[in-house]
């Protein structure tokens, strides 16, 4: 397999940085020595591959539209990978500058998380409606698994389909970029030539490879940075609290019983308060490693700040201080969304439910039952409403 860069510049084969030797702080670092070995690695990605250790980078946005942009001056097929546990942190701000005049292929990774119960066939035409309002308009939907390997039969047939002979793979940090043209590569040349991590920020520029497909024609497959944009819970954790925050296995839904007067904390990310309404069932769709924790609403405050360590677990002291203090969400259901009870700006949950969604983490799933309530998340987090996935969205139509 040999290397294809955008530039005559010597680029790490790992992450797309520049190679340097001048500053060991900067990307690209490089001991002179490593300088003449074949494909060489920058000392970050040598670190990540050889000893796990992971040092987080930030693309800046225009950056990033700089690099995506001269990748795309040229006829392209573009992979546009989602992580199907976080759909809506996984779409690209701004994107669709950037898309025009090329054909777009929605590649939703991850499906091995979901549970069993969940059709994802039957949530095509929902993912294609939300990324259509970016103004990206995909020609289909791929579910893969860059883990399993499930769907990369269809995705390289989809790949011949075109003719191109360029594909673009985009994302957001972490939606699993690099592990799929990993497997992808590995599937059709059988070598592993870009850097992964569950680190966000693992690729730094373009890194392009060359491959053969099945019926012999050669493409280039170009990987691209992913994005951070602090969105998402993802994008500010150590490694230590990532590991209990994502999931690396299906995941499995906990439901929990409330009575008014309880509360949920999920992990020490996010609290719900359940303030009044009737008996019902919530339920939570985290990483399996995510401890979720019910007590008394009136001490639940307290319970947080006692336990944040050994019952909680995560975050760690370091990332409680990134992520800030937390601010609520009111959250209204059944009889208190009438006139007189809902509260300004409160999440309107509906007759046949809505999940909550906190962008990296997972979500809630309400049923719509009578609920007066709140969401206590991290200031800078944005929370989601939308239809519940499981059991609504990904229910098959008859």
């Amino acid at each position: 397999m040999s290397s294809v860069n955008a530039s005559d510049l010597l680029v790490c084969t790992g992450c797309g940085a520049r190679l340097q030797h001048e500053d060991e702080d900067a990307p690209g670092y490089v001991p002179v020595s490593a300088l003449q070995r074949i494909d060489p690695l920058c000392r970050r990605c040598f670190r990540m591959r050889h000893y796990g250790e992971f040092t987080r980078v930030v693309v800046p946005p225009d950056e990033y539209e700089r690099l995506v942009g001269r990748v795309l001056t040229q006829p392209a097929l573009i992979l546009y990978v989602l992580d199907v546990f976080d759909l809506d942190g996984s779409l690209i701000p701004g994107f669709a500058r950037l898309a025009k005049r090329h054909p777009v292929v929605l590649v939703v990774n991850k499906a091995d998380l979901m549970p069993l119960s969940v059709k994802l066939a039957a949530t095509e035409d929902w993912i294609l409606y939300r990324v259509a309002r970016t103004g990206v308009h995909p020609e289909r939907v791929l579910f893969v698994s860059a883990r399993t390997g499930q769907g990369f039969a269809e995705l390289t047939e989809e790949m011949e389909r075109h003719g191109l002979g360029r594909v673009c793979v985009v994302g957001m940090a972490n939606v699993g970029k690099s592990s799929l043209l990993n497997r992808l590569t590995r599937r059709l040349a059988g070598d592993e030539p870009f850097t992964a991590s569950r680190v966000p920020g693992t690729t730094l520029g373009t890194v392009a490879v060359e491959v053969t497909l099945p019926s012999g024609r050669e493409v280039h497959l170009i990987d691209t940075p992913g994005l951070i944009h602090g969105k998402r819970i993802i994008d500010i954790l150590c490694p230590a609290c990532l590991r209990r925050a994502v999931p690396a296995s299906r995941l499995r839904p906990r439901v929990y019983q409330l009575n008014p007067g309880q509360s949920l904390w999920l992990g020490g990310f996010a609290r719900f308060d359940f303030e009044e309404g009737t008996f019902q069932p919530v339920t939570c769709y985290v990483s399996n490693d995510l401890v979720v924790h019910r007590t008394k609403l009136e001490r639940a405050e307290a319970f947080g700040k006692a336990h944040a360590d050994d019952i909680l677990q995560a975050p760690c002291p370091a990332c409680r201080s990134a992520l800030g203090e937390h601010r609520p969400v009111p959250v209204v259901a059944g009889r208190f969304l009438r006139a007189g009870h809902a509260e300004e700006k409160a999440l309107a949950v509906g007759r046949r439910g809505n999940d909550l969604v906190l962008p990296g983490l997972g979500w809630l799933a309400l049923f719509g039952k009578d609920l007066r309530g709140k969401l206590w998340v991290p200031a800078d987090w944005d929370v989601i409403i939308r239809r519940r996935f499981v059991g609504d969205v990904s229910r098959p139509r008859s």
